[in-house]
């Protein structure tokens, strides 16, 4: 893998060398800030390194506003160059477009309505609230886009106490959550859970059984299968056992069932890297005629690592996310950037692995308790 490297003082030049030397398909590795040296940071704009090469043949295209996670030391995981900088394919940063980078046609990336261009990091020095958001998990262009946010309820930025902010910001916050689709009572509910090897998923479907059976009083049946590996999930057999489930091995049909029941389906994760594997599991989940595909996320992974899988997933239907290992996590507000840089909203939120342990709805309230707890 041959990197070039490129000196830009905006995302626009950045782009624009990129493109004239490698092309408009070159894959971005890292994006750095350059510090100002000497009495020339009082003045001058703070430049960047961006490290890019020409894409790999049959490589996954990876996401988004994650690359603009700048500050942390963790390296960049491959992106490609509109995603890189949150741009159209055809132009520089744009305030039209669609509500999310997962809105957009196969192999079109589009910035989200509301987000202007900003150098690397640069949260407007008049907003105190920016510097609390980045600690709390949240990336630049996600700081940026609950910046506007603000501005559109509050007009341009004041002089104000950083209490008097950070009560704005969680109503701003709160009006960028997006909830996930009610089921509909008396229909026939059919869930799947997909995702990585080791995020939980399996965890994840025996809270969510003790829900459904022991609160909600209603009957459930459960089908662990193979995937492209087996399936060697003897937990949720062994739980299904205590409940009472039935719970098959083999996929024949989906059976009937009356509208108190819930039925769930458990795959083996996936390597979500590999495309050609993310679209068998596809054509796996679509013969279920499941009316519920739920995509599991471990929190504790980078937040480069979470926007590249639900990219990864977004080649079929997901209807919402669950995230898992909450308890690993402190920075809450990381979260965010699911809401705000996806077109996917998130359902549940778990933490720890006893079952029935933590397993509740999530909601913009609750996020911004745990994000602003003092």
């Amino acid at each position: 893998m041959d990197l070039v490297s490129f000196i830009a003082d905006s995302a626009a030049d950045a782009v624009a060398q990129i493109r004239a030397r490698l092309g408009p398909d070159a894959v971005v590795v890292t994006v750095r800030p350059l510090p100002v040296q000497g009495l020339g940071r009082l003045w001058r704009r703070a430049r960047f390194e961006v490290l890019a090469r020409r894409p790999e043949p049959g490589s996954v295209p990876t996401p988004v506003e994650a690359a603009l996670d700048i500050t942390s030391d963790s390296p960049a995981a491959p992106f490609g160059l509109e995603s890189a900088f949150n741009i159209p394919r055809a132009g520089i940063p744009t305030r039209h477009g669609t509500s999310s980078v997962f809105d957009a046609a196969p192999g079109e990336l589009r910035v989200p309505p509301g987000i202007e261009p900003t150098t690397p990091g640069g949260i407007p020095a008049t907003w105190q609230v920016g510097a609390v958001l980045e600690r709390a998990g949240l990336l630049p262009v996600t700081v940026q886009r609950v910046i506007n946010q603000l501005e559109a309820r509050g007009g341009p930025p004041k002089q104000r106490l950083i209490g008097e902010e950070l009560a704005m910001t969680r109503a701003a916050l709160s009006e960028l959550w997006r909830k996930p689709a009610p089921f509909v009572d008396g229909a026939r509910r059919v869930h799947v859970l997909v995702g990585a090897a080791g995020v939980g998923k399996t965890t994840s479907l025996c809270k969510w059984l003790t829900q459904v059976v022991l609160v909600e009083g209603r009957s459930a049946s459960v089908w662990r299968l193979d995937g492209a590996t087996a399936n060697t999930a003897e937990s949720l057999s062994v739980y299904c056992e205590i409940l009472g489930l039935p719970i098959e091995r083999a996929w024949n049909s989906l059976p009937e069932a009356s509208a108190a029941e819930v039925q769930f389906i458990d795959l083996p994760g996936v390597e979500w890297r590999n495309l050609a594997s993310i679209r068998q599991l596809g054509e796996q989940v679509r013969q279920y005629r499941a009316t519920h595909v739920h995509l599991v996320v471990n929190a504790g992974y980078e937040t480069s690592l979470l926007l590249n899988q639900v990219r990864a997933f977004s080649e079929f239907p997901i209807d919402d996310v669950i995230v898992t290992h909450l308890d690993e996590e402190t920075r809450w507000g990381k979260l965010w950037n699911l809401v705000v840089g996806t077109n996917c909203s998130i359902r549940y939120l778990s933490a720890g692995q006893n079952v029935p342990g933590e397993f509740f709805n999530a909601s913009a309230e609750t996020i911004l308790s745990r994000q602003f707890s003092s």
